[in-house]
């Protein structure tokens, strides 16, 4: 399916265009009488030509003109790639949850999602990258994912779109993970303090109290987060959890090794300098870790080593 935007021409008195009530409507055949270009509106008086309104005469918006009556055919479909399009749409969750995904992963000279004709449509301006940061070409969607060529580009439904942003968050879980636990650190503050919200009528920021901040959690944020967590892989999130909290123990431990240090000084010193030589000589860091292969020494590389031993004497 193809899809070509161009620039619409201008209507004049006499010419013939397509004309739709709304955007969704079927196009009619009408004929320009006159255009009334004022500085904030441009109407124009149309008399239809085909169908039950043959005849009659009408006032309309410049909006509502579509294209020149010899272009309508390609204008149709190019529309009706749009509505299968619109077709495929996703829920409020998802489309938040989406657009996340991608701002975090896909750069918007990869992909970027549409806001109209279609939202949560997305244009992908680089396919090869799009491949590489999700490890899936585009021929793997699912046959039920449509897609049409928009300016010669590829543009995805939301349903399809919504696929690459779950593909991307499994080849590149961690910055989806940092940002839900951010999210949910704040959340959790505010559950517990209260916050701050923008009055709808006076735009001025007014205090939150705690329970509506967790109300307000448990019914916006959490489904976007436990869609994420889903779409990142039960082992991605385990690894990360996991991962942070091995290293928030470690600190934990270093200040308690700390507190014990200064007390055994007191009484000790050079015990405690042992110790704390100890513990920084062999901390296990990422660096030391990861078994790296050595080359073996050759013969004269291999220090020698004198092992002293008791002189036997003859009998």
């Amino acid at each position: 399916m193809d899809s070509d935007a161009e620039v619409v021409p201008t209507p004049a008195t006499g010419q013939e265009w397509a004309y739709r009530l709304r955007d969704d409507s079927t196009s009619q055949r009408v004929k320009i009488l006159s255009i009334d270009r004022q500085t904030r509106k441009f109407r124009v008086e149309i008399r239809h030509l085909d169908g039950d309104l043959a005849g009659k005469e009408e006032n309309v918006p410049r909006s509502r003109l579509k294209v020149p009556w010899n272009e309508v055919g390609q204008y149709d479909a190019s529309m009706d790639n749009w509505k299968l399009l619109r077709s495929e749409s996703v829920d409020e969750n998802e489309s938040s949850a989406m657009w996340t995904a991608l701002e975090l992963l896909i750069p918007s000279a990869v992909a970027e999602l549409f806001l109209t004709p279609v939202d949560d449509a997305l244009v992908i301006h680089d396919l090869s990258a799009l491949e590489s940061l999700t490890n899936h070409p585009l021929d793997a969607l699912p046959t039920n994912h449509s897609w049409i060529t928009y300016n010669g580009k590829p543009c995805l439904s939301p349903l399809a779109s919504l696929t690459i942003a779950e593909w991307a968050c499994h080849q590149n879980p961690t910055p989806v993970l940092e940002r839900i636990l951010a999210e949910e650190a704040e959340a959790r503050e505010k559950s517990k303090r209260g916050g701050t919200s923008e009055d709808w009528e006076t735009r001025e920021p007014t205090e939150t109290s705690p329970k509506y901040e967790y109300e307000r959690y448990l019914r916006w944020t959490k489904p976007i987060h436990e869609l994420l967590r889903q779409w990142c892989g039960y082992r991605s999130v385990t690894a990360h959890e996991r991962l942070l909290a091995a290293e928030a123990e470690v600190n934990r431990l270093d200040v308690l090794l700390a507190w014990s240090l200064d007390y055994i000084r007191r009484s000790n010193e050079s015990i405690a300098a042992t110790i704390e030589s100890e513990h920084e000589t062999d901390r296990i860091t990422p660096y030391n870790i990861r078994p790296v292969p050595q080359r073996p020494l050759e013969p004269h590389e291999i220090p020698v080593i004198e092992v002293p031993s008791r002189r036997r004497w003859p009998r």
